[in-house]
């Protein structure tokens, strides 16, 4: 088997092993030869040199501890049926994480079809969202002075959009940070034509407080609105954005979104009982650290002190080490590799999920696998705590 990263004459093959593998149309293949944002690995098989496996990476900078981070999505994990369980994307994550690491990536984000197998790479379960379900006809939003506009050209709202996701984006570890090109989509908005709607939120002194993306679809369990986008600034774009959707009660029933899996989030609606509201939580993919040593550079601590962690990885040996950090009013002052006894040993993809914030240490200590606390007094919970986090883009 050879493992290497696909010629730009190689695309339409890639989009063929995807659409076999996946039964679909050739046009939802990710190979773009004309995309310099994305690279495609493959495993051939050496004697007929033909593709057996194929993956993705394109390259997103992200948000994480205030920092900007560059990451390696990972898509189209595809193999032939014939060729599967013969080690072809085995072979094709032991050559892209490496190359990950040697090119400077922070992190790596995937979708997994089964948590486990990608495990075995690394990655670890991350962000988590709410999924949220409106009974329309019952929902009693508290009146706002401000107003809706329909982006559409050429009464554009992208200026708008834009400056609300830039303060979205950045509040949350994971978030992808959109290039301007990105928001030419709703300079070029056509609802009429399209059936898809972008409405944003003005507050009284004219500032965009939140925007929502929605289209309607006919489902089991009503005709409903679906929303592709719902983003708000604060409980007044919150509110802003449901008397929107209140007003479209007569000619639907309920309202689905997504919302950052937090707690306080539900604070928001006036009523939740009664079937007015349900609230499913949905894993949203895995993380994966490629330089241990630049992230523990770029998190934020909490306070001051010095720790020594042990982290074993299976694909990058540059991770395999003891890395003593020190820190001081919240940030890296220096972090080295040492021979000191480590405080705790934990596997790569452990620490992924830690460093990027699922959860406090302490929870972690208690329901976790892939960590053995050696110095219990270490200050673990300086290090790894509870962050906020959320992902929307796909890979």
């Amino acid at each position: 088997m050879i493992v290497r990263k696909t010629t730009p004459a190689e695309s339409q093959r890639v989009n063929e092993v995807f659409a076999i593998a996946f039964e679909q149309p050739m046009e939802n293949g990710p190979a773009d030869p004309k995309n310099e944002h994305i690279h495609h690995w493959a495993a051939f098989e050496e004697e007929t040199t033909r593709i057996m496996s194929a993956l993705t990476v394109s390259n997103h900078m992200v948000h994480f501890d205030g920092h900007c981070c560059k990451l390696g999505g990972i898509g189209g994990v595809s193999t032939l049926p014939e060729y599967r369980r013969k080690g072809g994307i085995r072979g094709c994550f032991n050559k892209v994480l490496p190359y990950l690491y040697e090119n400077g990536y922070d992190f790596s984000y995937l979708y997994p079809f089964s948590t486990g197998y990608y495990r075995k790479f690394g990655y670890e379960s991350c962000v988590q969202k709410y999924h949220v379900t409106l009974d329309l006809a019952l929902l009693n939003p508290p009146k706002m002075q401000g107003s809706y506009h329909l982006s559409e050209t050429p009464h554009t709202m992208s200026d708008a959009i834009c400056a609300i996701d830039r303060i979205w984006e950045s509040r949350y570890n994971m978030m992808v940070m959109h290039s301007d090109n990105y928001y030419d989509r709703y300079s070029k908005a056509n609802p009429a034509a399209t059936q898809e709607f972008t409405y944003v939120y003005f507050d009284p002194q004219r500032q965009p407080k939140a925007y929502v993306t929605f289209r309607k679809a006919d489902e089991p369990d009503g005709r409903n609105i679906i929303c592709s986008n719902f983003y708000f600034l604060d409980k007044e774009g919150f509110a802003g954005l449901l008397n929107l959707l209140k007003s479209l009660s007569s000619d639907h029933r309920f309202v689905k979104f997504t919302l950052p899996a937090e707690t306080a989030m539900q604070y928001l609606l006036p009523e939740w009982s009664m079937g007015a509201a349900q609230w499913n939580i949905l894993p949203a993919g895995m993380v994966r650290v490629i330089s241990v040593k630049q992230v523990l550079e770029k998190a934020k601590y909490l306070g001051s002190g010095v720790i020594h962690l042990g982290i074993q990885d299976a694909q990058i040996p540059e991770n395999n080490a003891v890395f003593t950090v020190t820190f001081s009013d919240g940030q890296a002052s220096s972090v080295v590799t040492s021979q000191n006894s480590p405080d705790v040993l934990m596997d790569i993809s452990t620490f992924s999920a830690l460093i990027c914030g699922v959860c406090n240490f302490g929870d972690a200590a208690q329901w976790f696998n892939g960590l053995q606390v050696i110095h219990p007094d270490a200050c673990f919970d300086r290090v790894f705590y509870h962050k906020k986090l959320m992902i929307v883009d796909s890979f």
